[in-house]
């Protein structure tokens, strides 16, 4: 629509002319590929009273349907959020990404918002886990927030899938942990490796992957109750975790790629080669309990037996990978009933009778899922598990991060967490 004459003297679109092109109308939205900026300042003409201009905006944000927006109006102050970047994630663009993608949108939305940049791991995990700031890194081209976390609306993340997790893990440690978790609003943009919470968030609502679509779901302000868990090891020291634990092949091929990491995804499937070619088994005793009406609040002790409910299974096993998420990495389609809110842990299983060759067929069908259908792929719903290791020959791996070797129990946390989605399993974000 043309604006009031003399309200706006112009339209100044400022970004790339190549990204100005408009969708045609007769194109279904499930068809269409990535979404891409379209960003348009408008020149406000010489007035005094800026009122028309300010509902003129207002008007806007209401017919994109911002989530945040109504909730704005109703708060006696504006939302503001801390937009967490960890540099060093993937391909090191976490920075630029922000300054070319993040930021305009976040603030063409209307939503204020600070931002750190981590300087080394664990970065993330002591700024959320202290009160206020005490760093003295920073960035020179950023002005480090010293805001205490309780001050912020909403936490966005920006890297891989270990960024939230130390994110998690530091407020886990705060003694105000459950206020901040029942207040707080959770984002995650993937700059890193694997993203395979991003991936899953934007497969679940109907969005093509990228780190546009990604910011794009913040902006618009959605909220879904997302599940978490909760993990107990040995030594006592406990977990949160929000997208699969591994132990085995899986675990193995993610934790000793490390040291081709500079191929970036690829580090996975060259690691995976070797591990079929030198192939490992892992013997342990693996108890779970099947869902039921009944939550599960508390799990006995690690040194303690199982109630009678509880299913053992004792064997060798390949590949021991319990998920929370549909998608383990951008890539990997390890578990496609899962949902990012039911509930449920999907342990996939491969016990060591299957054959090198027909491990290496699942293993290449994982990207699209297929590797469902294979006679040697077992899955286990349940609410809860422990795993004993009989042998040492692996380590336990949460959420891509490896945690303490030797037994660890889990349960699921249902609507744990409220994170910014589409509609899941409904209409795709307009």
């Amino acid at each position: 629509r043309t604006p009031p004459q003399g309200l706006f003297s112009k339209c100044n679109p400022f970004s790339n002319p190549r990204k100005q092109l408009q969708p045609r109308k007769d194109m279904d939205p499930e068809k269409m590929g990535h979404r891409v900026p379209f960003h348009r300042r408008w020149e406000v003409g010489k007035c005094e009273d800026f009122a028309h201009a300010r509902s003129i905006v207002r008007a806007i944000r209401r017919a994109a349907k911002l989530g945040h927006f109504s909730l704005d109006q109703e708060s006696s102050r504006p939302l503001r959020y801390l937009v967490i970047v960890n540099p060093f994630s993937g391909a090191k663009q976490g920075k630029s990404i922000y300054k070319s993608t993040v930021q305009p949108m976040l603030d063409q939305c209307g939503v204020d918002h600070d931002v750190y940049i981590t300087q080394h791991a664990g970065h993330a995990q002591d700024r959320m886990s202290i009160h206020t700031n005490t760093s003295s890194d920073h960035d020179p081209d950023v002005t480090q927030p010293d805001a205490d976390l309780s001050e912020y609306d909403a936490v966005i993340a920006m890297g891989g899938d270990g960024i939230l997790w130390e994110i998690l893990q530091g407020i886990q440690e705060r003694s105000d942990a459950t206020e901040i978790m029942k207040r707080l609003k959770f984002g995650i943009i993937g700059c890193g490796t694997s993203n395979g919470l991003a991936k899953s968030i934007l497969h679940a609502s109907r969005e093509q992957y990228s780190m546009v679509e990604s910011t794009f779901v913040v902006c618009k302000g959605q909220m879904s109750a997302l599940d978490l868990a909760h993990y107990d090891t040995t030594p006592g020291i406990c977990h949160t975790g929000f997208l699969t634990f591994s132990w085995g092949f899986i675990s193995d091929v993610d934790l000793e790629s490390e040291v081709i990491r500079c191929l970036g995804a690829l580090r996975n499937d060259v690691w995976g080669v070797w591990r079929v070619l030198n192939l490992r088994t892992y013997k342990a005793k693996f108890s779970y309990l099947p869902p039921s009406s009944t939550p599960v609040d508390v799990l006995p002790p690690l040194s303690e037996p199982l109630p009678s409910d509880w299913v053992t299974i004792d064997d060798d096993f390949i590949v021991f990978w319990a998920c929370q998420v549909s998608h383990a990495g951008y890539n990997l389609h390890n578990s496609p009933l899962s949902e990012l809110q039911d509930g449920l842990f999907r342990v996939m299983v491969v016990r060591a009778s299957c054959p090198r060759h027909r491990l290496a067929q699942l293993l290449l069908t994982m990207e699209t899922g297929a590797h469902v259908n294979s006679d040697y792929v077992e899955f286990f719903e349940c609410v809860a598990f422990r795993l004993e290791p009989e042998t040492s020959k692996s380590s336990n791996n949460l959420d891509g991060e490896q945690i303490e070797d030797g037994p660890i129990q889990a349960r699921i946390m249902p609507g744990a967490i409220q994170f910014f989605t589409g509609e899941l399993g409904g209409e795709k974000l307009t």
